[in-house]
């Protein structure tokens, strides 16, 4: 789980400098950006879903040792 987390936030960084790189440009593609702001956002989702989950996990593990 730790592993897809790290490639999630990979992901979103690697979406974060698209976006920004769009914008920059002379004529930006609002429809691209506007795609790649709800993908970003959709791997936020997971990001904060998979560190609930692993929160919980950490917190049950003294109790089952």
């Amino acid at each position: 789980m730790y592993t897809r987390l790290r490639a999630l936030r990979s992901q979103h960084e690697s979406l974060d400098v698209q976006i920004r790189r769009e914008q920059k440009r002379p004529a930006p593609d609002d429809g691209h950006i506007r795609t790649l702001k709800k993908f970003k956002l959709r791997i936020r989702d997971e990001m904060a879903r998979l560190e609930r989950v692993l929160e919980r996990k950490s917190r049950a593990e003294p109790l089952a040792s």
